[in-house]
């Protein structure tokens, strides 16, 4: 990924640079990392063929469509929770929301992104589970007022992201997808924070 983070990080200095304003005082907000949901469909989705039975003789069990919407929401949260903890631990104001917008005189990061695919594995398979995710993320700048600037695109699968190093990560690397989500969730803000102190991103005001 290091090649990755350099241009990101050059990239951002360059927006920084050209694109700096003054701020006025008494902000509540004035230098946020914004965190938008990741999205996905229901088609990138692979459901664990012998979960989803249901436990009463003669009943159907759940839907599979009912269940890849479940499993896509969890996988999502579990991504996103990872990401925000890891960025409000380093210090920074994160805002979790699709429709947060800047106050006046603020700038923000923006990261967002989409889901490839999600594939739960094969629970029942002890030591072989093998459940994946990837993800295609962004990271965006924005000055209040002006259009939301590229700064760079991410390509992450759970099955090449480092999985030790991580803190609240198994080094087993998740037996499940949840857990591969947070891996790659991880991975994510380790960029953005890297990034983010490279570049002198201020702190949340305390």
């Amino acid at each position: 990924m290091r090649p990755v983070l350099s241009a990101a990080t050059a990239a951002l200095l360059l927006v920084i640079l050209a694109g700096c304003v003054p701020q006025p005082a008494g902000l509540a907000h004035p230098n946020p990392i914004i965190l938008r949901e990741f999205t996905f469909s229901l088609g990138v989705i692979t459901l664990d063929p012998s979960i989803g039975f249901s436990l009463y003789r003669g009943a159907p069990g759940v839907p599979p469509r009912q269940r890849a919407a479940g499993v896509g929401r969890a996988a999502a949260f579990n991504l996103a929770d990872a990401i925000a903890q890891q960025l409000a631990a380093s210090g920074y104001d994160v805002i979790r929301s699709n429709t947060a917008v800047l106050e006046p005189g603020a700038r923000a990061l923006i990261v967002s992104g989409a889901f490839r695919h999600i594939d739960e594995g094969r629970r029942r398979r002890v030591g072989a589970e093998n459940p994946s995710i990837a993800v295609d993320a962004e990271i965006d700048y924005q000055v209040a007022g002006a259009a939301v600037q590229r700064i760079t695109e991410l390509h992450l699968d759970s099955r090449r992201v480092p999985r030790d190093g991580i803190a609240g990560v198994s080094a087993r690397g998740g037996v499940d997808a949840n857990l591969a989500a947070t891996r790659v969730g991880a991975a994510i803000a380790r960029i953005v924070i890297e990034t983010a102190r490279l570049n002198n991103w201020p702190a949340a005001a305390r």
